[in-house]
């Protein structure tokens, strides 16, 4: 399994290369030819599918202005099936599909719904079952969580910047995300060969902690949704995550003995505001502090025990690379569990 997993980050670079070179061009002709009717778009999608769905939604309302609800399954089938009208969009986030979803999407069909899937399969029930397919490209689904959150997560944030280029008139904003998600994949390659040092480091503070309370406001929040769920996997450690405010309304006395609080940021994030002071309160309280950050955000790497400085990059493309360095650790935390537990046995 782990030289599984290895390869998979060896992959990742290649895979993200034909989601946003390969991809785009399938992408832009599949949004051109849907018609776009009423908002709000409702993403669906389940485990770490709904964190996608969350970044999905925010990216589209960021670079579209229209409004977009991401919901799982259950909440959907609950409170937003009924108010589906002919020409709604529904959008569905799956890795491969379920018979649950392919339900879903028939109710919403006969509802006069036009139903779209992010998926990896082309072939699946689901792909076949909805009006259009986004392929998100990166190979089979792991047995363990690892790139497959980071593909997705690349393959939305493209859509919804080719949708905003197609049905809005060009910006500044939009043009320099097409730019920096063309490097995407060259800023993982860096990543993979300049932070190696950085990632067992990470992987030691986190090792024999009994949790870790995972940090991040805007884009950086899905991604930790992401991260965090790796480090419960791969990592076998307890991983929650709270947004800035809810973090802040948790007294530092909840904190659990050994646990540490792990903060996803970036200088270009939206609400980076209200995270420097939470860092400064904990801080003060003298509660232990790792940081996946920039360059640009003194405010969190001065409070920081360990501080992994990534790129200054747009929040879009920026929390992309973060949830890699984040996957990365906790395979590497698995390595080192792993390792320990063999000298155990030997002995």
């Amino acid at each position: 399994m782990s030289a599984e997993i290895r390869q998979q980050f060896l992959n990742l670079p290649r895979a993200l290369r034909e989601t946003v070179e390969k991809g785009r061009p399938e992408y832009e002709q599949l949004v051109r030819r849907t018609r776009w009717g009423e908002v709000p778009i409702h993403l669906v999608g389940s485990g770490p599918s709904f964190a996608v769905g969350l970044a999905g939604a925010y990216a589209f309302e960021s670079l579209l202005g229209w409004p977009v609800v991401a919901r799982t399954p259950e909440e959907f089938q609950a409170y937003s099936q009924s108010g589906l009208r002919p020409r709604s969009i529904l959008f569905v986030i799956s890795w491969k599909g379920s018979a649950e979803l392919v339900e879903l999407v028939r109710a919403a069909k006969a509802r006069g719904a036009t139903v779209l899937a992010l998926t990896s399969n082309a072939q699946s029930p689901l792909a076949k079952a909805v009006d259009g397919v986004f392929l998100a490209r990166g190979g089979e689904e792991p047995r363990e969580d690892c790139t497959a959150g980071v593909c997705q997560l690349a393959a939305v944030h493209c859509l919804a910047g080719v949708a905003a280029q197609v049905l809005k008139r060009p910006s500044p904003q939009i043009e320099a995300l097409e730019g920096e998600l063309r490097t995407l994949p060259e800023h993982i390659e860096w990543a993979l060969t300049q932070l190696p040092d950085a990632v067992r480091s990470m992987a030691g503070e986190l090792s024999g902690r009994r949790a870790v309370s995972v940090v991040a406001g805007g884009l950086y929040y899905p991604a930790a949704l992401l991260g965090a769920s790796a480090l419960r996997n791969l990592g076998r450690m307890r991983a929650q995550v709270f947004t800035p405010d809810e973090m802040d309304a948790r007294p530092t006395e909840a904190l659990e003995l050994g646990e540490v609080v792990l903060v996803l940021s970036g200088s270009r994030c939206a609400l980076k505001k209200r995270l420097h002071g939470l860092v400064e309160r904990l801080k003060r309280a003298g509660v232990r502090i790792l940081a996946v950050t920039d360059h640009n955000e003194p405010e969190v790497t001065r409070c920081a025990t360990l501080a992994v400085l990534l790129p200054n990059l747009s929040e879009y493309v920026g929390s992309i690379v973060a949830l890699t360095f984040l996957d990365w650790a906790a395979y590497h935390l698995a390595c080192q569990r792993s390792r320990k537990q063999t000298r155990s046995g030997g002995a």
